[in-house]
């Protein structure tokens, strides 16, 4: 391996990230996979000519991103593909406020058309099986709020991991937060039984659609289905600010006691 240039005259931050890219560049170069061992930090700051506090820091960096496996008294490994790392940012996204979940919806919806499709096209019987028994558990809820949203969740999941696309089933593991929100407002049990059998129905449209093998339909089913979801979750989103914003100016017009 060749040593980085001029790392004495950076600055650690600089110095650790330029570690950790030469470490990522190593992986590819090296065409490791999950499992595999990658050189220990001794190593690391022996063949760059490091400091043992900077490539800690990578190493630690590249662990909490998901891509390092460091056990004490085990050589580092590669970490098999993980969420987690992606959820935490999709979270702090949502819990301040930089994106909303009508947001979270409209992009769920575009990668969920595509995995419908690809669901209609490589579901295994016991995949469309199962998406049919999670429909059923979904209209029998009932009263059982907490229920109908396993149910809800556990369809988009399957269908995800029908997809044959690792990387919608990661995806959705990430959303899994701002998923479970959004499925819970979108079923809220507040809502009429009307609007809710509604919901099941569109849901029971897409699983009909990929047991079918019906691509396209597959693919309109879930556009409709989202559509759906959007109208309730965006007039709940608005309702809210709406709210909030009457609340301040009342506030706002309220006499200052002295």
């Amino acid at each position: 391996m060749g040593s980085l240039t001029v790392l004495s005259s950076l600055e650690r931050p600089t110095l650790s990230a330029q570690v950790a890219r030469h470490i990522l560049a190593l992986i590819q170069r090296e065409q490791l996979r999950p499992g595999d061992i990658v050189p220990s930090e001794v190593q690391i700051v022996r063949d760059l000519q490091a400091s043992r506090g900077s490539v800690r820091e990578a190493y630690r960096t590249l662990a909490a991103l998901g891509i390092l496996d460091i056990e004490a008294g085990r050589r580092p490994r590669l970490h098999a593909i993980d969420p987690n790392a992606l959820a935490q940012i999709f979270d702090y996204a949502l819990n301040t406020a930089q994106v909303s979940l009508a947001h979270v919806l409209e992009t769920r919806r575009a990668i969920e058309m595509q995995t419908a499709q690809l669901a209609a096209r490589h579901a295994t019987d016991a995949q469309r099986h199962c998406l049919r028994e999670l429909v059923a558990q979904m209209r029998s809820a009932g009263a059982n709020h907490a229920r109908r949203v396993a149910s809800d969740m556990s369809i988009h999941a399957v269908i995800a991991e029908a997809s044959g696309n690792p990387l919608n089933s990661m995806l959705l593991s990430a959303l899994r937060s701002p998923v479970e929100a959004s499925s819970r407002m979108h079923l809220d049990d507040t809502r009429s039984e009307a609007e809710i059998t509604r919901v099941i129905d569109a849901h029971d449209a897409v699983v009909e659609r990929i047991c079918a093998g019906d691509a396209v339909g597959a693919t309109h089913a879930m556009s409709n289905h989202f559509d759906i979801a959007l109208v309730h979750v965006e007039r709940n989103e608005h309702g809210a600010h709406d709210g909030e914003a009457a609340a301040a100016a009342q506030r706002a017009q309220a006499p200052i006691n002295t």
